[in-house]
């Protein structure tokens, strides 16, 4: 089959995928691994190009082994390295047990493999010690290549393209969940799409979290200040079908996801004039973001950074309100982004954790108030110096329409 694909199928080029590999083969020698075996969707895609079914083995060398399932053909034409087809993972194994000493401490990424296929893994490697790397997988995965900083900045202008059409969709009377399906119509008629990708099992990510008046207080099992009323038991989150009401905050939090990237950004809406409450904890809310930004830099600690923004939040007299009411209230200001959202890295309470160039954050800045909430959320990118780079080019301001 001969496979053409349009201008917009954008394939990673080999010096990318060299310049990973070449990274996760100094994560296996740091950790005393022999290799990487990946076989989560997006861990597969970061460093063979393509998300078919199948697996990926990296050495200590950085050599690269593609083994793929299905389908073979496609990934071959969608990844710059050798593709190996396989018929199953047992076949994938006997290849592996070849390549190993026996004895060998192998890296699996624990933190989304269930249990079953790690015990299949460890019935069909019986010679080899099988480890969690995930985290420093992660934090590896969380400093950003040049080519991720690009894409996720063309996905950072495309969302703030659509949310300036918010004030034509935006209108009383129309549900929260229509005003969400017409914008995410626009985001995925200029080639985004509605899917976001999780590293937690327990959080399904969606695209269309457009919420609004004291029942986007509503708290659920996602670990947000606030959840939304949601449509049903079976979804109980995000937008539902109550009306658009004047003089009510509405937040858009609405996550685009390009080329595999995500963005995440929060922009505070109000049809007519917002109640005073609403404008003086917006106004706090940027107060905050200014004393987050003015540290995010390499070398600043997470949990130091968490504190500033609490401590601000005390200083103008809205702690109370700041991340949440007692006992919904979160413990992070900003989580990583990029093809997982949800993931490292954080800026958390008490973490030791230290920001480095390279990493991206979406700063999560939410009031709850007995009106509704107020957010205002950026991403945005850790320099080598200067200041950190706004990926989300929206005005910082509360829209009254």
């Amino acid at each position: 089959m001969k496979w053409n694909f349009p201008a917009g199928y954008s394939l990673l080029p080999a010096d990318i995928l060299k310049a990973r590999a070449a990274r996760a083969a100094e994560l296996c020698r740091r950790e005393g691994l022999a290799g990487l075996l990946l076989t989560f969707n997006t861990d597969v895609y970061y460093l063979a190009g393509t998300m078919q079914q199948g697996a990926v083995f990296l050495d200590q060398n950085g050599q690269t082994t593609i083994f793929m399932r299905r389908h073979q053909e496609r990934a071959a034409t969608e990844s710059p390295l050798e593709v190996t087809p396989v018929k199953g993972y047992s076949q994938i194994a006997e290849a592996l047990n070849d390549l190993l000493p026996a004895g060998s401490r192998l890296g699996l990424t624990l933190d989304v493999m269930p249990a079953r296929e790690c015990q299949a893994w460890e019935g069909r490697l019986p010679d080899a010690e099988l480890v969690d790397a995930s985290r420093p997988w992660m934090d590896l995965k969380g400093i950003k290549d040049e080519l991720e900083l690009e894409v996720l900045a063309r996905c950072g202008q495309l969302t703030a393209d659509i949310y300036g059409q918010l004030p034509e969709i935006l209108a009383p009377g129309k549900s929260e969940a229509q005003a969400a399906g017409e914008f995410l119509a626009l985001a995925m008629g200029r080639g985004a799409v509605s899917l976001l990708r999780a590293r937690a099992p327990y959080m399904d990510m969606y695209g269309w979290h457009l919420v609004s008046g004291p029942e986007a207080n509503w708290p659920s099992a996602v670990d947000a200040p606030f959840s939304g009323m949601g449509l049903w038991p079976a979804f109980p989150q995000g937008a539902s079908l109550k009306p658009l009401k004047r003089h009510e905050p509405i937040i858009v939090d609405v996550a685009v996801c390009l080329e595999g990237y995500s963005t995440d950004q929060t922009r505070t809406y109000c049809l007519g004039q917002a109640p005073a409450p609403l404008q003086r904890a917006h106004d706090c809310l940027r107060e905050i973001e200014a004393a987050i930004l003015k540290r995010l830099k390499p070398g600043a600690v997470s949990g130091e950074i968490y504190q500033a923004a609490v401590d601000a939040a005390r200083r103008l007299g809205m702690e109370e309100f700041f991340l949440g009411r007692d006992g919904h209230r979160i413990r992070f200001v900003g989580h990583g982004v990029g093809l997982e959202l949800g993931a490292p890295p954080y800026l958390l309470a008490g973490s030791q954790e230290v920001v480095q160039a390279g990493q991206v954050y979406a700063l999560e800045l939410k009031m709850v108030l007995d009106q509704g909430p107020v957010g205002l959320e950026n991403t945005v990118a850790v320099n080598a110096e200067g200041p950190p780079t706004i990926l989300t080019p929206l005005e910082n301001r509360l829209f009254e329409l």
